[in-house]
């Protein structure tokens, strides 16, 4: 990201100063680039718009397409490792996708609201540790992905099956909630319910 950022600063060439920061060469603008969030860059956009800075708004234009390109991406892949996690009845990974605090919460199908990452863990461990045959089949359908800044989520219809005779659990509607933590995209919130051929 830091790559792209640096687009938006003035070009220094390599042995020129930089304003407002002598000695410094191209290298050193780039390292100490701020990170530019999609708020800022939805900012500068609307600036150069007023400012009739064509070239500089086609620019920042770019640049946020390739942000929020990037935003969803990475929340798609932050979905693929929970259901990788889930699939595989892997609870270590299970952990890991999931953030932390008394904010998170999951609603398994025909469950009630299951709140703070503690009690929300030990339900994945009881639905990990019950008599499944894992890893269970995934296909997911119908996905959707939105990103606003440090939250994002992802809605689609669960298709699952046991393997062996152990059957199909049907298919459920779900919600999974993400918010970025240290620049990694986290669980929050789980929401699955059993969704009836009828109801299609």
């Amino acid at each position: 990201m830091t790559g792209r950022a640096s687009s938006i600063l003035p070009h220094v060439k390599s042995g020129e100063a930089a304003e407002g920061s002598p000695n410094a060469d191209a290298d050193t603008a780039t390292a100490t680039a701020p990170v530019v969030d999609e708020e800022t860059l939805r900012n500068d956009l609307e600036t150069a718009i007023e400012e009739e800075d064509y070239g500089r708004a086609a620019k920042l234009r770019d640049e946020l397409r390739h942000l929020r390109e990037d935003g969803r991406s990475s929340l798609l892949a932050a979905n693929a490792r929970f259901y990788d996690a889930f699939r595989d009845g892997d609870l270590a990974a299970m952990h890991a996708v999931w953030a932390k605090g008394e904010h998170v919460y999951v609603v398994h199908p025909s469950a009630g609201r299951i709140s703070g990452y503690e009690t929300v863990m030990r339900s994945w461990e009881m639905v990990c540790d019950a008599d499944h045959e894992f890893p269970l089949r995934f296909d997911l359908q119908d996905v959707e992905v939105h990103v606003k800044g440090d939250i994002g989520y992802v809605t689609c219809l669960e298709m699952v099956k046991t393997r062996g005779s152990g059957g199909s659990w049907g298919k459920q509607l779900a919600t999974n909630v993400f918010e970025k933590v240290a620049g990694e995209w986290l669980m929050c919130v789980h929401h699955a319910s059993h969704l009836d051929d009828d109801d299609e």
